[in-house]
């Protein structure tokens, strides 16, 4: 029972995993009962680490009131931020916080309220919270498709996110690395060659072979290998995979293990984090390091949920998630996919083929595989725009979007069951890598024309700034875009044609939504 922060370590976290387990007999726990989280403000644990030498979390419990029997005990990853292992690509970012969150073990007798509201306004805390249970958003189903039709679907090829023509721009970059937070990853070929180390934070150990066949078909989803012989291909064939284990044997998690497991995917140079789950209690931990993952340039996926609700689960519900939700080879929203204002987008979700926990073919369905294949776009943006942050992706990727795919219940622009649209990872990637390849001059002015998606007429997501001087300030152009098939032309209407206008210098970028 959580007895001492060794006994965390070689049990491995035996306690918390137990109370899952137990849990599986009936309705999932909402939280921890044997233990809360504790942030203290910034420079407490570091004093006290000066203060008491070897033993600063005894210190501390006296300081904060603790009743006989409670003892506050370190989160593994601190261990792990102590002893640092290269990181698995050049990535330079600034340090994650010295003390992310401490475990309090309550003593028998106690329970989870009467310890929060005792630690409400110790002038020590910053915050204490329950440790939430979250789960894996994933609906069984039982085959019923035998291609890979999100990439390419016969029956109706407007339902596809059209990879085959992305794959045309880029099929991605072995420097970018993707960190699945699931219940691991399973050997096999669809990822020989592909995956780096990551870490176990249910078992507190680097084992992070699948126990379940989640991670594993969503890491499939996301990247299985092309061009092998087995099975299907991936979104994104060059990333490599980073498997952080955060879900147990029963697709449950504790916010506490999400919340380590992203900042150890920060620490070890992902780009992408894919979190295929959900929760139904808000946890400040999880969002502090989302929010301080964002802020390190790496992009957030989530899940939006499978209960076929008006609102979105936790993480997905913060707006500075990208949020996915489901559709089916008919192009139409999933029934279970939940909905809401913070929605993004949405994406094939229904009967996709993927690799299991065996290695043979399964069929899946659940926002949980929507996620992935907007994570492996967005490996594929991060291969062709290396610094492209959360906000960038999240333009490309809903100005790329397919509107309007939903018939009656999907109007014109966003709407809380299809956000901005189904994703369309060849426009995306085509937004994302303008190049004007044509330019002379009209009457109206200089003309510059570039290859654009389909949908730029309706979304018009372009702006053309100019400069007269290299590398000199830019400045948005007044001008007339005309949208054809597949390409956008536009005049510039900022001053007269004459000589001069030979020397401005021209760029087109992205304007938010």
């Amino acid at each position: 029972m959580l007895q001492t922060f060794r006994f965390l370590r070689a049990a491995s976290l035996g306690c918390l995993c137990g109370v899952l387990e137990v849990a599986n007999a009936g309705p999932a726990p909402r939280f921890a009962t044997d233990h809360v989280l504790v942030c203290l403000k910034p420079g407490v644990y570091a004093a006290a680490s000066v203060r008491a030498g070897a033993d600063p979390l005894s210190a501390l419990a006296g300081r904060l009131g603790l009743p006989a029997g409670a003892e506050l005990l370190e989160p593994p990853l601190l261990g792990l931020l102590r002893n640092p292992r290269r990181p698995a690509a050049s990535v330079t970012r600034e340090p994650l916080a010295a003390t992310p969150f401490l475990y309090l073990r309550l003593p028998p007798g106690s329970s989870v309220g009467e310890c929060l509201h005792g630690l409400e306004h110790h002038p020590l805390v910053d915050y204490a919270e329950p440790d939430y249970v979250g789960y894996t958003a994933v609906v069984p189903s039982d085959p019923n498709f035998a291609d890979q039709w999100h990439h390419q679907n016969p029956l109706k090829p407007s339902a596809s996110i059209q990879t085959p023509l992305a794959w045309d721009i880029t099929q991605g970059s072995s420097n970018v690395i993707v960190a699945v937070l699931d219940t691991g990853l399973a050997d096999g070929p669809e990822f020989a060659g592909r995956t780096v180390p990551g870490y176990n934070f249910v078992d507190t150990n680097d084992v992070t072979l699948d126990d379940n066949g989640h991670g594993t078909q969503v890491a499939g989803v996301l990247g299985a290998n092309p061009d092998n012989g087995v099975l299907g291909a991936g979104v994104d064939w060059r990333c490599r995979i980073m498997p952080v284990k955060v879900f147990d044997h029963s697709n449950l998690g504790y916010h506490s293990w999400w919340a380590q497991g992203i900042d150890y995917a920060v620490g070890h140079g992902c780009k992408i984090i894919n979190l295929s789950g959900a929760s139904t209690e808000f946890g400040r931990t999880v969002q502090r390091a989302i929010t301080n993952a964002i802020a390190r340039g790496v992009i957030f996926v989530t899940a939006a949920g499978n209960l076929g609700a008006t609102n979105l689960g936790f993480p997905g519900y913060l707006r500075e998630c990208l949020t996915v939700g489901a559709t089916d080879s008919q192009d139409s929203r999933a029934a279970f996919s939940n909905s809401g204002p913070q929605l993004d987008l949405v994406a094939p979700g229904v009967d996709l083929p993927t690799v299991g926990l065996s290695g043979g073919l399964e069929f899946v369905r659940g926002t949980s595989f929507a996620a992935p294949l907007v994570a492996g776009v967005c490996a594929l943006l991060a291969a062709v725009q290396p610094g492209i942050t959360q906000t960038e992706a999240q333009w490309l990727l809903c100005a790329g979007a397919e509107d309007q795919v939903g018939g009656d219940t999907d109007p014109p622009g966003f709407d809380p069951q299809h956000g901005w649209g189904r994703l369309n990872a060849f426009h995306t990637l085509l937004l994302a890598t303008i190049r004007i390849d044509q330019f002379g001059f009209t009457d109206g002015g200089m003309e510059l024309s570039w290859a654009s998606p389909a949908n730029a007429r309706s979304r018009q997501p372009y702006r053309v700034e100019g400069t007269t001087v290299f590398g000199g300030k830019w400045t948005s152009l007044p001008g007339t875009f005309r949208y054809g098939v597949g390409r956008t032309q536009w005049i510039d209407g900022s001053s007269p044609v004459g000589a001069g206008d030979c020397c401005r210098y021209y760029r087109v970028v992205m304007r938010p939504l």
